[in-house]
């Protein structure tokens, strides 16, 4: 939670930014942005933050890149490039 309180502004314009402005912003990230979405991605794969169906369709695409960003022992370089997919 900690990490996500300190970045709460950067979540903010992610979520209402463009999709090349968010390709942007999570290519250029620092590590503190890649900690706070890995929580937030961990968050989703334990079952904690509900989303619906749609949603989960959306993600489902995704789910091989978002398990590499929670996986801890994925350097941070492979981390960064497989996040701007």
């Amino acid at each position: 939670m900690k990490f996500v309180s300190s970045n709460y502004y950067t979540l903010h314009v992610l979520k209402k930014a463009e999709p090349r402005l968010r390709k942007a912003i999570v290519s250029n990230c620092n590590k503190k942005l890649v900690n706070c979405l890995s929580e937030c991605f961990l968050n989703v794969l334990n079952g904690n933050i509900q989303l619906s169906v749609c949603n989960m369709g959306k993600l489902n695409k995704h789910k091989s890149a978002i398990r590499k960003v929670v996986d801890r022992h994925v350097p941070l370089w492979q981390v960064e490039t497989h996040s701007s997919e």
